[in-house]
């Protein structure tokens, strides 16, 4: 009954940040989602990276192919590398910097959800991304 009461106590005691977890999703299915979750933090699979900058990163999600074979956009969500993760920014920049939906540019990116509108000046025209991301790659 005491070892009861103490960790149900201890766990009381713990700011809600201690034992909030991180939401995941495909990348695909958030890019149309993503305006509803502003400051929460997502870990996003299936995100293909292309276009990358010293500064930010696209991440495409794509649809299954369709009937005839073709590849089929989803969205597109705006990746911020945060300034620790320099491994995983050099590495997007050596093989993702071209337009190219490579196998390899295919990852998991972890940050919390911002609406990039208005850095671009876009007003209601959404681009939503990731922040402070990290890159989880495959191997």
């Amino acid at each position: 009954m005491r070892i009861g009461f103490v960790l149900v106590s201890s766990v009381l005691l713990l700011p809600s940040g201690a034992y909030a977890f991180e939401a995941h999703a495909d990348a695909a299915a958030f890019a149309v989602a993503a305006r509803h979750h502003v400051g929460e933090r997502f870990t996003l699979d299936h995100c293909h990276l292309v276009q990358a900058t010293d500064d930010e990163i696209t991440c495409i999600g794509l649809l299954p192919e369709d009937a005839a074979g073709n590849v089929r956009l989803a969205g597109k969500l705006l990746i911020r590398v945060a300034a620790a993760e320099t491994r995983g920014r050099t590495r997007a920049l050596a093989l993702c910097a071209g337009g190219a939906l490579d196998e390899a540019c295919e990852v998991s990116v972890a940050g919390e959800v911002f609406d990039a509108s208005p850095s671009f000046g876009l007003g209601e025209a959404h681009l939503m991304g990731l922040r402070e991301a990290t890159i989880c790659w495959p191997d």
